[in-house]
């Protein structure tokens, strides 16, 4: 029969205490198991814990069905103010580290993101010869305006038969309202203007719209 390991001597047992005292806060079997990367089971680290409070090596603080276990403070080396300055300069140099290395990484990331997003070579010769396309053609259009010939004689008089139309409509519009107004201003006991506010009319003289200036030819 193989020899009963000692209580205490397992490497196990002394990883659970050098924990324990080191991150000197209260923790569970659970957490212990976590922290410790599976090193040990959570059923192993309850009861190698259990052990050591046993022992008296840690403490151990029990609320209804939970155990918290904790180091023995009487074994935790308390420093001194020179020591816990010095610590604490220690931890806003590496809070400094740690902000430098975090703009770094967005800085990085943010060029990755610019490389993962540029075109490519081929992107990039179909959009310049696109570019290209437009300025040769806003050359042309350039060169058009200046000699004077902005639009073609044909779209020139389809311009002009249709604005000849809309002022015939609007002619025609504009004596049909006369009759209509009128008719509705007889026995009226105002003003025609006072009418056409009451009703909301805007007259072409109101928005300076003189039909006789653009007449249709």
């Amino acid at each position: 029969m193989a020899p009963k390991k000692a209580k205490g001597s397992s490497s196990e047992e002394k990883s659970v205490l050098e924990y324990l005292v080191k991150a000197n806060r209260p923790y569970s079997a659970n957490d212990i198991s976590s922290q410790l990367h599976g090193l040990v089971s959570p059923a192993q680290a309850k009861k190698l814990l259990n052990d050591l409070a046993d022992d008296g090596k840690i403490q151990r603080k029990v609320n209804g069905k939970q155990q918290i276990f904790y180091a023995n403070q009487t074994d935790i080396e308390v420093p001194s103010v020179e020591e816990a300055e010095e610590e604490e300069e220690n931890i806003k140099k590496l809070e400094q580290q740690v902000n430098a290395i975090k703009d770094e990484n967005k800085a990085l990331a943010g060029r990755l993101h610019n490389l993962t997003n540029a075109r490519t070579d081929d992107q990039m010769r179909e959009r310049i010869a696109t570019l290209t396309a437009e300025i040769k053609q806003n050359e042309e259009r350039l060169a058009q305006l200046r000699s004077g010939e902005v639009i073609s004689p044909e779209e020139k008089k389809r311009i002009e038969t249709e604005h000849a139309a809309m002022v015939k409509q609007w002619k025609a519009r504009k004596r049909m309202f006369k009759n209509i107004i009128d008719a509705m201003s007889e026995g009226y006991p105002g003003k025609l203007r006072d009418l056409y506010d009451e009703l909301g009319i805007e007259t072409d003289e109101d928005v300076q719209a003189d039909v006789s200036i653009i007449g249709a030819k």
